[in-house]
């Protein structure tokens, strides 16, 4: 189980990967993961 300040620390790594990346499949694949964290923390589908 993760605490709120890792899911926060990791969702930051995700962002800043998604503003930094130059492939679409690579934006395609980390806006995935952003939704899937935000389904599993909260349980809304974005």
């Amino acid at each position: 189980m993760k605490t709120e300040n890792e899911i926060a620390e990791y969702r930051k790594d995700i962002e800043q990967r998604l503003v930094n990346t130059e492939s679409m499949d690579a934006m395609k694949y980390y806006q995935g993961v952003l939704r899937a964290l935000e389904w599993v923390v909260t349980g809304n589908d974005v």
